[in-house]
């Protein structure tokens, strides 16, 4: 199974016959879960809102309880999950591994990991204040710190691979950067790839099958190890 957490976090999963990459892991072998955890759109306002000042908390709650259905209904393997999402996807595969191990590989595509350089990063500093009880990590860094991945990094074990756009403005490369290097520090098995003139999402074609190749192999080399 992969675990697709989407983008936003105000998006959600949708137009399921669009999505290519869901083809073309199907047609490998791996169901696709991409669930509408609670902070996206489409289930009214309150539900869109219930994950102000909560980034990782209930939407991770939201996601496993949907992969221990999926469990249960023999869809997936427990020894057999994988995760990887893009933007907020991103920050969310970031922080499901600092939380559980339970996932044999991650893919972390453009995500954020650290949100008090995020803050002063970022082109749109007035989101992360939306989220973050409209505050700036001058008035809520304990917040800002204790949603951030980079504070749990001893405990990640789940071998992960970093992709992320050269010239992304909106989640900059040096939120992958930190990741990679704090990783490293704690001897988790990780590869970090940049590509060249791609901003927030890669968008050249050849860029975008080596996304898929790459993503695709490094669940596949560790599912098989642990099938």
């Amino acid at each position: 199974l992969i675990v697709e957490p989407h983008g936003g976090p105000h998006g959600g999963a949708r137009d399921l016959g669009c999505k290519p990459q869901w083809h073309y892991f199907s047609g490998e072998g791996f169901a696709v879960f991409a669930p509408n955890f609670r902070g996206s759109d489409g289930y009214g306002r309150d539900f869109a809102r219930a994950n102000f000042s909560d980034w990782g908390i209930g939407d991770y709650q939201d996601i496993m309880t949907g992969v221990d259905y999926l469990i249960a209904q023999g869809i997936a393997h427990p020894e057999r999950l994988v995760v990887g999402g893009w933007s907020y996807g991103g920050y969310m595969t970031a922080w499901m591994v600092t939380q559980t191990d339970r996932f044999k590989a991650a893919m972390k595509g453009c995500g954020v990991t650290n949100h008090v350089s995020m803050y002063g990063q970022t082109d749109i500093p007035t989101f992360m204040r939306l989220y973050f009880a409209d505050g700036s990590p001058a008035q809520r860094l304990e917040l800002y710190r204790k949603l951030s991945p980079m504070i749990y990094l001893q405990r990640v074990k789940t071998p992960t691979h970093i992709l992320h756009g050269a010239e992304d403005k909106r989640v900059p490369l040096p939120q992958s950067e930190e990741f990679y290097a704090g990783l490293k520090s704690v001897g988790v098995d990780v590869e970090f790839v940049k590509y060249p003139r791609e901003g927030h999402g890669i968008g050249e074609p050849r860029h975008a099958l080596d996304v898929l190749k790459r993503q695709l192999a490094w669940y596949k080399k560790y599912v098989k190890r642990n099938a």
